[in-house]
């Protein structure tokens, strides 16, 4: 949790009161924007009160953990959901697809330990990673074994060989 300085507290304060003071909004159109109203109405309050405790600093109620009624969560929800930026998960690679795969196919075998099962995750990790990369690279297929089905079905993942 980021410690915020006094004038950051303050210039957050100014923001919600800005956000407070924007005067007569314009009669509503849809009903999208009657119900955006009425959470503007029914928040100013909560927002107004809790700017203020906020640029004070430290507040005796607010450092002690304390009931929140349930209206005064969603809206606190709903702003936080508004204001701050949900991230993207980020994609996974073929490599590391394939090499989910590949534990995959080690967990269903008898190779490392009983099926379902790896006795020592470390050591067959290290194997199916190295049988994916050997697949990468476009090595030759082990004649037999779990391996052999590791490194076949990475190629199927990864596609074409580079060279």
């Amino acid at each position: 949790m980021m410690v915020l300085s006094k004038k950051d507290k303050e210039e957050i304060a100014a923001m919600l009161n800005a956000f407070i003071e924007k005067g007569p909004r314009p009669i509503p159109r849809t009903p999208e924007d009657a119900f955006f109203d009425a959470v503007i109405d029914f928040a100013t309050p909560y927002v107004a009160t809790g700017a203020q405790r906020f640029s004070a600093g430290r507040h005796p109620i607010l450092d002690t953990p304390r009931f929140m009624p349930f209206p005064e969560r969603v809206v606190g929800e709903a702003f936080e959901t508004a204001i701050v930026p949900s991230r993207r998960k980020k994609a996974m690679t073929k490599f590391n697809r394939a090499v989910k795969e590949g534990m995959k196919i080690v967990r269903s075998s008898n190779q490392y330990g009983k099926k379902g099962t790896i006795s020592n995750a470390k050591r067959a990790f290290g194997a199916v990673t190295k049988a994916v990369s050997k697949a990468r690279k476009g090595a030759k297929l082990p004649k037999k074994g779990v391996l052999r089905k590791v490194q076949s079905k990475a190629r199927g993942i990864l596609g074409k060989v580079r060279k």
